[in-house]
């Protein structure tokens, strides 16, 4: 076998085709009328029509939201939700959780609503139907299957309750 001989402008080539696809989503994204323009969204996010977001938030990069056909997904201004982040609105009904080719799955659909200012870390699902007051603090790698009440710190699987952050500054 013959050595191949490694040519750098094919990795260059590459790059910059990866970049402006990536570049080409974000503003695909960002022209979505439910999405404020001031909202900062990482690479390779995903979020279903269904999806309002409020002034100065962002998101960072792998995360997806998945709103239903009568579901939706509401978060508020100035929102830091990290790396990896799946918030879904919908999931499979236990009536019938698979399709097969002429019968098509069943849905639950039920709106997640997001406060101000609500601090999510990296890795973190939020269940369908779950509410977030504003000032809440996620945890890294939770999972999130009931409401979060105001300056409440949850983590863990399932998120519990940690702590209530009395430390907050009053003025933004």
């Amino acid at each position: 076998m013959k050595n191949i001989k490694y040519i750098p402008i094919i990795d260059e080539l590459a790059t910059f085709i990866l970049n402006r696809a990536r570049a080409y989503k974000k503003r695909r994204l960002l022209k979505n009328e439910n999405i404020h323009s001031s909202v900062r969204i990482g690479n390779d996010c995903l979020i279903d029509k269904n999806v309002y977001i409020a002034q100065g938030t962002y998101i960072g990069g792998g995360g997806k939201l998945y709103a239903g056909v009568e579901s939706k997904i509401e978060i508020g201004k100035y929102c830091a939700i990290g790396y990896n982040v799946h918030i879904k609105a919908r999931s499979h009904d236990l009536k019938r959780p698979t399709s097969t080719g002429l019968i098509k799955h069943l849905r639950i659909e039920k709106d997640i609503k997001i406060g101000d200012f609500v601090w999510i870390g990296d890795n973190v699902f939020i269940k369908e139907g779950v509410s977030i007051a504003s000032h809440a603090i996620i945890a890294a790698n939770s999972v999130v299957v009931k409401n979060v009440n105001e300056k409440e710190i949850v983590g863990g699987v399932p998120a519990k309750h940690i702590r209530i952050n009395n430390s907050l500054i009053d003025s933004y």
